[in-house]
């Protein structure tokens, strides 16, 4: 189910953009409008600081990562102390 979900995930944008190109009736070499590629710049500076805020929230202050390691045989997940 989770492959599943992440493969729609991934198709989603595709999907859009054709439904998106139908519905429009553009041909193949058609520029996008202004509209539409300052939509899609203000769409990427919000994700990339949506990005850089979560980022920077969830730091390890005062806090030691120990990665994951094997032992006798196994994997130990990594921990934060």
């Amino acid at each position: 189910m989770g492959v599943l979900l992440e493969l729609l995930f991934f198709a989603l944008p595709f999907l859009a953009y054709l439904i998106w190109w139908r519905a429009t009736g553009s041909k193949p070499g058609h520029e996008p409008s202004r509209r539409l590629i300052v939509l899609a710049a203000i769409g990427v500076v919000c994700g990339v600081a949506a990005a850089m805020y979560y980022g920077l929230s969830r730091s390890f202050e005062g806090d030691d990562y120990v990665p994951a390691r094997i032992e006798r045989g196994g994997i130990v997940r990594g921990t934060v102390r």
